[in-house]
């Protein structure tokens, strides 16, 4: 398949109107030849009867949402009851070896409304047949777009058995809500294989490709300083805190929104799971050893190199010179969130200014997506007076004597601590503290806070700090949680080992350092959360949004072990098919603590694809990228949301996806 043009659901009916008269007129015109020749060429086998048959026309997936994954394409000719095993190399689209083989010249729009809608005129069946190498599972899939009623998924499924080797071995994947549903109805009487069951059998996992040289250690031998950077490191689990480092290796699966990712794909250092990393032997024989690391698709590959080859490597990451942060310190009020936005970025921090413009969205069509109610910022004018006190700013000139004495990580780390006890310990402003009260006092119902970061080193082009520095909640009249330390607290964070070390990496001048605060209210019970990226991440330049959602308020980015969230791409038809107009899903993992049950019904997921949508055209109107405004194809958000208690949908932060 390939991406067509968007067309607005206003046109869709008279379109499809048109399709459908088309449909008859091509196919009153174009009667079904019957193609005969031998049972195997150098474009497709008609049967299929060993596994080398099978890896001898196999190629990539479109799709790169599981690992080890073997595929063959499929057509089903439905005049003349013929069964196509193209070879998978030569033709990367259905449509193109119908077109080029079988000689249909069906228009590419028509013949995608014709073989992935409900249309009675459908002249193919459409699939694609993956062996899971690892879980040593056959299955068919379709496309989520693909509307194929029940009975003629049974004569494709048939069709396969009768003219393969694979007998029960055959399984018919349940990927999308549409298979999802005819399932649950009964309508599928055949085995059957869900995502679930490919994502925990894999054993490998793709992060972030790439080559790097270092020594390998495991994680909890390093202290987490900057003496890790030349270090690819192994982690058991999910790691919460991720030092500085070469590289990353873990035996357990990650989401791709969860912190490791996201960091290792901002630093652009090769990442990757095998659940069976610590028994390797070229594991176990390099601990400690300078090593080349080479991370893709294939799997991980790890060398012994001489220590001079990783010095040189590294040598070519020349210093640069330290990069200054914009801030404005000379604003003194608190700022409501109706005068936040991206125009004040300077003042407040990134993201309290992205939260600024959400809300500019939530104001047009609040019927899709809220954001949570009673927000303003803390301008980073009241952080800089707060570490300008004598007692704080001592802590900071003795760091600044140690980094131009060369000390060494633990007495940096020893004076970060200092820094950030003397920023807790220092009495707040009066008058700020009677501020933010009063601001609170405004909104009357709530009367817990949750206070976040929004840092100039923070949701910015190349440096997303995600993880990096702690949000905190206070509450009126509340001398477990009071307003002033949650507020402190999280200007402290800025000093966090992982934090400043980070930062050094990427040679930010901490001087223009600054932290702003975004302030809302707190969410005290929740049906779900996740994290969203307006872009595909599994198939480069094809439609669909990559969304990670756990039920309540189990984390997404830095889950518990053993915890998977759900995973799935959603997009809207039309984008494929110009008939079908609504929200189709495609699912990668079910969660693992709902019983396989869905997180969302596939109406919260239409209200979060449309209101991610409404995100994506509005900041590609408002976003500079690289000095040239974006479009809607390269850009993409990184947003977070939430559903309360009551199903109201809560977009809470949107940041730029590298």
């Amino acid at each position: 398949m390939k991406k067509l043009l968007k067309v607005t659901s206003i046109t869709v009916g008279l379109l499809a109107l048109s399709a459908c008269f088309l449909c008859y007129a091509y196919l009153k015109k174009n009667n079904h030849k019957q193609h005969t020749g031998p049972q195997k060429t150098k474009d497709y086998y008609l049967s299929m009867q060993s596994f080398a048959d099978f890896t001898a026309i196999q190629g990539n997936p479109l799709s790169n949402k599981f690992n080890d994954v073997l595929s063959v394409k499929l057509v089903y000719d439905i005049s003349d009851k013929t069964l196509y095993f193209i070879q998978s190399t030569k033709y990367r689209y259905h449509n193109d070896f119908c077109r080029e083989v079988l000689g249909d010249d069906m228009p590419l729009e028509l013949y995608n409304v014709m073989n992935y809608g409900s249309s009675s005129a459908r002249k193919y069946y459409l699939a694609n047949l993956n062996c899971y190498t690892r879980s040593h599972i056959y299955a068919l899939e379709f496309s989520s777009e693909d509307r194929i009623d029940a009975a003629q998924i049974k004569t494709l499924f048939q069709s396969v058995l009768d003219n393969s080797y694979l007998g029960d071995s055959l399984q018919l994947l349940i990927s999308s809500d549409y298979l999802l549903g005819l399932n649950n109805a009964g309508k599928l009487d055949m085995k059957k294989a869900f995502p679930t069951d490919i994502y925990n059998g894999q054993k490998y996992q793709l992060l972030n490709p790439g080559i790097t040289y270092g020594i390998l250690r495991r994680a909890e031998d390093v202290r987490g300083s900057l003496s890790s950077a030349h270090d690819v490191l192994l982690f058991k689990g999910t790691p919460i805190d991720v030092p500085v480092c070469a590289g990353i290796l873990t035996n357990s699966y990650q989401t791709p929104l969860s912190h490791i990712n996201i960091l290792c794909h901002n630093r652009n250092i090769p990442s990757a799971v095998d659940v069976d990393i610590y028994s390797k032997q070229e594991v176990i024989d390099n601990i400690g050893k300078p090593i080349k690391l080479v991370v893709n698709k294939d799997g991980i590959t790890i060398s012994t190199v001489a220590m001079r080859e990783v010095d040189n490597y590294w040598k070519n990451f020349a210093e640069r010179k330290p990069s200054k942060l914009k801030c404005d310190i000379t604003f003194n009020q608190l700022i409501p969130v109706a005068r936040m936005g991206l125009d004040i970025k300077h003042v407040i921090g990134n993201k309290a200014a992205g939260f600024g413009e959400l809300n500019k969205i939530a104001n047009k069509m609040t019927s899709s997506f809220n954001v949570p109610e009673g927000g303003f910022a803390i301008p980073f004018y009241f952080y800089y007076q707060h570490v300008s006190k004598p007692a704080v700013k001592v802590e900071f000139d003795a760091l600044a004597k140690l980094k131009a004495a060369g000390a060494a990580d633990t007495l940096i780390s020893a004076q970060l601590k200092r820094i950030r006890k003397a920023i807790k310990e220092q009495p707040m402003d009066a008058g700020l503290l009677t501020e933010v009260k009063k601001m609170i006092a405004v909104n009357g119902k709530y009367t817990s806070y949750r206070f976040r970061s929004s840092s100039n080193a923070e949701d910015i082009e190349g440096f997303s700090g995600a993880g990096l520095y702690e949000s905190k909640t206070g509450k009126l009249d509340d001398t477990d949680k009071p307003i002033d330390m949650a507020i402190k607290k999280v200007w402290a964070s800025v000093w966090n080992d992982n934090a400043y070390n980070e930062r050094e990496v990427w040679h930010i001048d901490e001087s223009t350092v600054m932290m702003g605060i975004l302030a809302h209210r707190n969410f005290p019970n929740e049906s779900a959360n996740g994290v969203a990226i307006t872009k595909n991440l599994y198939r480069q330049g094809f439609p669909g949004y990559t969304v990670n959602v756990q039920k309540g308020e189990v984390p997404v980015v830095s889950p518990p072990d053993s915890v998977t969230c759900e995973q799935f791409i959603c997009m809207n038809a039309n984008e494929i098919n110009i008939i079908q107009d609504e929200i189709t899903i495609d699912y990668i993992t079910y969660s693992n603590i709902t019983n396989n049950k869905l997180v969302l019904t596939k109406k919260q997921v239409g209200r979060l694809y449309n209101s991610l949508a409404a995100a994506q055209k509005y900041f590609t109107k408002i976003w500079a990228h690289d000095g040239k405004l974006v479009d809607d194809k390269t850009l993409a958000l990184d947003i977070e949301f939430k559903f309360d208690d009551n199903g109201k949908l809560y977009l809470k932060q949107a940041r730029p996806y590298k």
